[in-house]
């Protein structure tokens, strides 16, 4: 039987593993890319950074932006009393992007294809074993592979690593529990995020026309509060000051869809021959990430290719020192300041990431 070679294996076709391959095409080294795409039929959409289109540039990619929505900053309504205008040219930055995560993936990949780099669709690694100074796999579709070195790009369950032994620490609880609605122009151009007592909103405009509504709240509070059944979800978000504001609920609700949103990362980042990107790496909450970009740089890899947290975490973030900017909402309207006796943010970890 015959055997397929490959300088490198990327387990994932995501932004992360098509990244990967595009910039080791760049270097001139062979790349195969498998694609294991999951059956999302409700998907939550994503928002760039504006420092994502200079990546996208450095890979010959900017292209990929190319119509989705413009993202020009965020409206919160997090511990002050008046809700906060953090526009992206208060950082001498440009506008960001939301996004269509499919068209945003497909784009990244047709882009890895059309320079040449092998991609098998519908795929994914069934095994994998240590071959000589390389990696034999398994291969849906295509058979024995061998690779020198493999990528594990494949999202928060590290697939590759994990049948290479490697653990995964997860941090906290957290889910989100979302579902579109229509946008009536109260998000456009911006993201918004609202404490609650059991965790916090966010919502957007997405390319589509609709909006997203996200609740991100521990799993357990969730069951407790059945805020994954429409109608508690739908009394939560009208219980909201600047997000039922900004984003009226509609009338009821077929179904809530429930997400992992929690924060993790795997015990060693690499080793001989193999190395974990993106979400395979290191997975973090809505609020401490940068949406596509990459994530804010809160870990580093030792010699060991373990991963450790390069600063304490504070929860909640401190406020920005700048002004606020009110957004026309009246000062009596009740708010909610996130309150560290609360179940949901006494678990929020205060002096780094302890797994639990």
């Amino acid at each position: 039987m015959s055997v397929s070679r490959y300088p490198v294996a990327i387990a994932g076709a995501g932004p992360a593993g098509s990244a990967v391959a595009l910039a080791l095409h760049a270097l001139g080294v062979e790349a195969l890319l498998l694609d294991r795409p999951l059956a999302q039929p409700f998907r939550i959409g994503e928002s760039a950074t504006p420092d994502v289109a200079g990546l996208l540039d450095r890979l010959g990619a900017g292209h990929a932006l190319d119509a989705h929505l413009r993202y020009h900053g965020n409206l919160s309504l997090w511990g002050s009393e008046t809700p906060r205008l953090d526009h992206f040219l208060h950082r001498g930055q440009g506008h960001g992007w939301h996004l269509d995560r499919a068209r945003f993936d497909q784009a990244l990949r047709q882009e890895a294809m059309a320079r040449g780099v092998t991609a098998l669709g519908d795929s994914g690694v069934d095994g994998i074993a240590p071959s000589g100074d390389g990696w034999r796999l398994q291969v849906r579709g295509l058979g024995e592979v061998e690779a020198k070195v493999v990528v594990d790009a494949g999202g928060r369950r590290s697939p590759l690593a994990s049948r290479l032994g490697v653990e995964r620490h997860r941090l906290d609880r957290l889910q989100a529990l979302a579902c579109h609605a229509p946008n009536h122009g109260g998000l456009s151009g911006y993201s918004l995020v609202e404490a609650a007592p059991y965790g916090w909103w966010y919502a957007a405009a997405l390319p589509d026309g609709r909006a997203l509504a996200t609740l991100m709240v521990d799993q357990d509070l969730a069951r407790e509060q059945k805020l994954d059944q429409p109608a508690q979800f739908l009394a939560a978000w009208r219980a909201t000051r600047l997000l039922a504001e900004r984003l009226p609920p509609p009338a009821r609700l077929d179904a809530v869809h429930a997400f992992a949103a929690h924060s993790g990362c795997v015990a060693r980042a690499a080793g001989r021959g193999w190395i974990c990107v993106g979400d395979a790496l290191m997975g973090l909450d809505p609020l401490t990430s940068s949406g596509i970009s990459g994530r804010k740089p809160v870990g580093r890899s030792n010699r060991s290719g373990s991963v450790a947290p390069s600063r304490p975490r504070r929860w909640p973030f401190p406020p920005d020192p700048r002004p606020a900017t009110t957004t026309g909402l009246p000062a009596s309207s009740p708010v909610f300041l996130p309150d560290p006796n609360a179940k949901s943010w006494r678990r929020r970890p205060r002096r780094g990431c302890q797994p639990r």
